[in-house]
């Protein structure tokens, strides 16, 4: 009669070689890497400090581009130049620091399939302490989720559809302040013209 010591061997010994023929009928599958959703992840973060110059232009020769003078205020240097609105130039700088990552691709398509071989629009960020960024802008994604962009010459991401689009906008409505042209005091009156009796000789 075997021991009670053999008995529990044997047991475990079945186990190991039930274990090594379940691992070598399923072999572990390669894993794909796909996209990750990102969260809450911003595009700029806080160690990039504060903006000072922001640049938007296209293929088309649509141009904006506006930048802190010495006294910190907002001026527009392109299309035409002059002051900006401070509250909307502020709002500008708010939606820059909201560009939101969607999903961060790894690996990277291929820039033709995403439209970055030739990119629509390009965003290009300067910071107070000398750092900047690039922001290649391609198609929107299948699911119109976001942008495909190219950050930095290098990384391929996808970016909120709302956030590009806010500051695409600046091509066609610079934030120049808004004139208000004050009403005419002077009041058109129509002259009545004088009436013509005809006369029989």
């Amino acid at each position: 009669m075997l021991k009670r010591s053999t008995w529990v061997l044997l047991s475990i010994l079945v186990l190991v070689v039930a274990t090594y023929l379940l691992i070598k009928a399923n072999p572990s599958k390669p894993t794909v890497s796909t996209p990750t959703a990102a969260g809450d992840t911003f595009l700029v973060t806080q160690s990039d400090g504060v903006l000072q110059s922001l640049h938007v232009y296209d293929g088309k020769n649509h141009n904006f581009q506006m930048q802190r003078d010495l006294s910190k205020t907002w001026v527009i240097t392109a299309p035409t130049s002059g002051v900006a609105d401070q509250a909307l130039a502020g709002a500008v700088e708010t939606q820059v620091g909201a560009l939101r990552i969607v999903t961060t691709l790894d690996p990277s398509p291929e820039a033709g399939s995403v439209g970055l071989d030739h990119p629509a629009y390009i965003l290009e960020l300067g910071f107070v302490n000398g750092a900047g960024h690039k922001i290649e802008v391609g198609n929107l994604t299948p699911t119109s989720s976001g942008y495909y962009v190219r950050y930095d010459s290098a990384i391929i991401m996808v970016i909120s559809q709302s956030g590009i689009d806010a500051l695409l906008k600046l091509l066609s409505a610079p934030p120049f302040p808004v004139t208000v042209t004050p009403p005419s005091t002077t009041e058109l009156t129509e002259t009545p013209s004088p009436e013509i009796t005809s006369q029989v000789p």
